[in-house]
């Protein structure tokens, strides 16, 4: 209910730049019909502290005006972390209280596992290590010590990326093949080569293998470029050439399965101009489908 009501705040100030109080506490009431309670002046002030603990922001007040703001509304916007937090609780608040419009409203699911989300947080907070029961789509159920590095959602799952103790190397954990977390008292060192930023900098998704990093360039047709630049593909993803029919872009990563995986789906509205390991991998794989759909007598009939 409290960190609801934070995030309602924060959204609302991100949504209005500059509003008195008067003017939350009204919108407050038109919000919060079910759960009864009255945005006094103090109640306000206490639920300001906790957003701005929550969110390591700062909401002033202009006392000209005695409208409330966010000081530097920029900096919360450039935390991954805290976008995912408003756009998700704001947008799964909205529904839960539209309920009525349950078989209109169609959602993607994750695959499961967070259950887990505790106590694998709780061990990264506290640098412990975490023990977990993981079965493989291979092989039977293990039981494995981690040094949990860090979270990553991708495509739906859950990962953890970690220093597995008995297997001596970093692996990637996905939760809905987790049978059990638990926090155990052997502790472990955080470094800064451990963070997200630094092992997964040259990776598109989950994958980061000894693949050598390389320019990439992909031309993609004039419609589903405006959607690429929109939305990027990896954080290097900058705009080289852009004409009447296309858009050509310079990527800097490792071109992992996930990633070539991820330019198939483009289908034909995507050319791979470099390297040319990777086009020769897109036309390998193309042919191979080619051969795939020509092969006679595999037609099933309905």
């Amino acid at each position: 209910m409290k960190n609801r009501i934070n995030i309602w705040l924060v959204s609302l100030l991100l949504r209005r730049k500059r509003i008195k109080l008067a003017e939350i506490q009204d919108a407050w009431q038109e919000y919060s019909g079910e759960y009864g309670m009255e945005l006094h002046r103090n109640t306000f002030m206490k639920y300001k502290r906790m957003a701005e603990d929550m969110f390591d922001i700062n909401i002033e007040c202009d006392r000209r005006t005695n409208e409330y703001y966010i000081d530097s509304p920029e900096m919360l916007n450039r935390s991954a972390l805290n976008q995912w937090l408003i756009q998700t609780a704001s947008s799964s608040d909205v529904i839960a209280r539209r309920k009525k419009l349950v078989g209109r409203i169609v959602l993607e699911t994750t695959f499961g596992g967070e259950e887990h989300l505790d106590a694998i947080t709780e061990a990264m907070m506290k640098n412990k290590c975490v023990s977990i029961v993981y079965h493989s789509y291979w092989g039977e159920a293990a039981t494995f010590t981690v040094e949990p590095y860090f979270i990553k959602f991708f495509k739906q799952r859950w990962y953890l990326i970690g220093f597995c103790r008995e297997r001596e190397g970093v692996r990637v954990y996905s939760f809905d093949r987790m049978d059990n977390a638990e926090l155990t008292t052997e502790s472990f060192r955080m470094s800064p080569e451990h963070t997200p930023q630094v092992m997964f900098n040259d990776t598109y998704g989950i994958i980061n293998d000894d693949t050598r990093v390389e320019n990439v360039v992909l031309k993609f047709n004039l419609k589903q470029g405006n959607y690429i630049r929109t939305r990027p593909l990896h954080h290097s993803q900058e705009l080289v050439l852009q004409d009447e029919d296309s858009m050509t872009f310079r990527l800097r990563l490792k071109p992992t399965l996930d990633f070539v995986q991820e330019l198939l789906s483009y289908g034909f509205t995507l050319q791979v101009l470099a390297p040319e390991s990777l086009v020769q991998e897109m036309r390998r794989t193309v042919n191979e489908l080619c051969a795939l759909y020509r092969q006679e007598g595999t037609d099933v009939e309905s």
